[in-house]
Order: C-alpha cells, then sequence, then structure tokens
C-alpha cells in the first residue's frame, strides 16, 4: 500500500511540472546521430613461443558491428609494436603497418554476421618490425592497434572509444591486443661431463686446477627450475674427482630463464654458485658451463646430452 502511494505523488508531481510548462530535454533522434563501429572478438587462441617462430601465431575471429550490421564498414587496419621488457626498452620497435582487411575480405559468419578469421604470425610480426629473433627477447611482448573506418570516412580507435565497450563482456570491442612471448622451458636431461677444475682450490692441496674428470648425470625438473641428479652434485662430478666424499648439497639449482641459465640456492656450507659463461655447441646437444663458487672453488664442465635430445640455444 505505501509503495502504491509513493507512485501515486511521482505521478501527480510529474503530471504538475508538465502542466506548468517545464522546458523539454532535447533528444537527439536516432536518424541523425553519429554511429559508431568496432569489431568485437569473438574466439582467440595460440601463442608465441620463443622457441618456435614459425610454428606460433595467434588466432581470432571478429565480427563487424555497426547501425548496419557492419555493412558501413570500409576497412579494418592492424598495427604491430614491439615492447622491450627485458632491456629497459632499448630494443622497443614503435607502431608499424602490419595488414589491412578491406570490407570486400569480410565474410557471412554462421552467426549471420560479416566476420574474419585473422591470423597474427609470430614471423610475421617479426618482419613487420624488421627484426629477427635474435633481436628480441622472450618476456617482452607484441602490441597490436586496431583501427575501424566507416565508409562516411569517421575512424574509430582504442583512443576514442569508451572502456565500456573494450571492457564489457557483452562488446569486447578489439581495438588493442597485447602477444606475450614466452619461453617454455624443457631442459630435463641425462647427460656425461667433462671437468677441469679450476679456481685456487687453496683447502685441498691434493686437487691442482687444470684437473679433468668425467662423470654422468642429469638435470631434473622441479616445477620452474631443475636439480641435478644424483642429488646435490652441482659440480657435475668434480668434487668427486678431487677426493671430495661428499657433493655440494644444499638446495642448489639450475633456473632457466628463456634460455638464460643462473645458479639458485647455496649449498650444504652456505656456498652460492656463478656462471661465467654458458655455452652451446655441437648442435645444442653440448653446454659448457663456466661455474665458480663463493670459496673460490670452480670448473669448466662440458655436459653432453646422453639422451639423443638437443637443449635450446643458451645465453
Amino acid at each position: 500500500m505505501k509503495n502504491l502511494k509513493k507512485l501515486f505523488i511521482i505521478f501527480i508531481a510529474t503530471l504538475t511540472a508538465i502542466a506548468c510548462g517545464e522546458p523539454e530535454v532535447p533528444v537527439e533522434l536516432f536518424d541523425v546521430m553519429t554511429k559508431g563501429a568496432f569489431a568485437r572478438k569473438m574466439t582467440q587462441s595460440g601463442g608465441y613461443n620463443y622457441y618456435d617462430v614459425s610454428g606460433s601465431s595467434i588466432d581470432i575471429h571478429v565480427e563487424y558491428y555497426d547501425e548496419a550490421k557492419g555493412a558501413n564498414i570500409a576497412s579494418y587496419d592492424i598495427d604491430v609494436e614491439y615492447v622491450d621488457l627485458i632491456s629497459g626498452g632499448s630494443k622497443s620497435v614503435g607502431r608499424v603497418d602490419f595488414v589491412t582487411i578491406q570490407s570486400s575480405e569480410f565474410v557471412v559468419n554462421s552467426s549471420g554476421y560479416l566476420s574474419s578469421d585473422i591470423s597474427l604470425g609470430f614471423g610475421a610480426a617479426l618482419a613487420a618490425i624488421g627484426k629477427s629473433r635474435a633481436d628480441i627477447d622472450g618476456g617482452s611482448y607484441f602490441r597490436y592497434h586496431m583501427t575501424i573506418t566507416k565508409k562516411d570516412g569517421t575512424v574509430y580507435t582504442n583512443d576514442n572509444t569508451g572502456p565500456n565497450m573494450k571492457s564489457s563482456n557483452a562488446f569486447r570491442a578489439l581495438f588493442y591486443l597485447d602477444a606475450s612471448i614466452v619461453c617454455p622451458s624443457d631442459i630435463a636431461a641425462t647427460w656425461d661431463s667433462f671437468n677441469t677444475t679450476q679456481g685456487t682450490w687453496t683447502v685441498q692441496s691434493w686437487c691442482p686446477v687444470g684437473l679433468t674428470s668425467t662423470y654422468s648425470g642429469s638435470w631434473v625438473a622441479d616445477g620452474d627450475v631443475y636439480y641435478v641428479e644424483p642429488t646435490g652434485q652441482f659440480d657435475w662430478g668434480t668434487y668427486l674427482a678431487c677426493g671430495y666424499g661428499t657433493n655440494p648439497g644444499g638446495n642448489l639449482k639450475i633456473k632457466d630463464a628463456c634460455s638464460i641459465l643462473s645458479p639458485t640456492g647455496a649449498s650444504r656450507w652456505g656456498e652460492t654458485y656463478v656462471f661465467n659463461s654458458v655455452v652451446s655447441s655441437n648442435g645444442n646437444n653440448t653446454v659448457t658451463l663456466d661455474w665458480i663458487n663463493s670459496y673460490d672453488e670452480g670448473g669448466i664442465s662440458e655436459l653432453t646430452r646422453s639422451d639423443g635430445g638437443t637443449w635450446p640455444e643458451f645465453r
């Protein structure tokens, strides 16, 4: 009953306002409105694998929307830039042309909308910015910029389109897309090593610099890092050759960040390790580690895979 009274009061107030000659609020009629346009992202698949340029792409399906179901759109233009996150921006490349899809190339999809299937190839992106894989880094990304041009000459971009159009699931207006360059890590392997001692090795007079040894072991994945089997043999067999009755142990592991190897953790005695250099050879079947620890024990260990596989080219 109370709600009915409230509604009645609002109704009377509205009638009174009209009777008293309240000024009319101007209304823009649909026929004379400026009408926008956008491409709606329907699906997306794929990604950019740093180790597989030719086989990597991002594939999207878009539908076109305007006041005439996309019929007044002239083109969908895509530019690309490379954004360097690894080298402080020094490798970044500004926005350049990638591809322009003309309205004559639009097709009617199964839902009855004008649409496009668009493949953003990793190799094509590199070609567009004039670079090779050696010029970029995993962990950085490409950004694609999209522009809609209508047949009346009006242009719609990320800059003049409202945030709700871009973020709302109902619209999914695609005016930019970031494509991260990822480095899937898969360096687990069995190997045979050939080691040469270096550093002072002051504590062990019977282990002279230049002593050589051989050993067999493996790198075993542990999440996003790798430990050495036999467990803790982070010296690749050099300690055993020098007469140590144990191995470095501790929580020493190898981290692989886009083919850049680095030691993590410390030995049972608190020693930390550094790789002075990591060099791939023999068709990436062999890697040579120039390593040293904080006790100044070190070695040059040449590890050759014994499982028939190859590693990526380490840097």
